[in-house]
């Protein structure tokens, strides 16, 4: 079991597409994220709370 997920994931639980979570993840407002080296967002923790109220809730 991992302890991070990808934007796909992150998309489905926070309620924001998958371009907005990369956007996020770019621009630092998900704390923990780890990138590769052509920037994309690689690895978003479990843990990590959504920067914007969600959606869903």
């Amino acid at each position: 079991m991992s302890d991070s997920m990808g934007t796909k994931e992150a998309s489905e639980l926070w309620g924001y597409s998958q371009s907005t979570i990369s956007k996020w993840c770019r621009e630092g407002l998900i704390k923990g994220v780890n990138q590769d080296s052509k920037g994309s967002p690689g690895h978003i923790p479990k843990n990590a709370e959504c920067p914007k109220k969600t959606k869903n809730r």
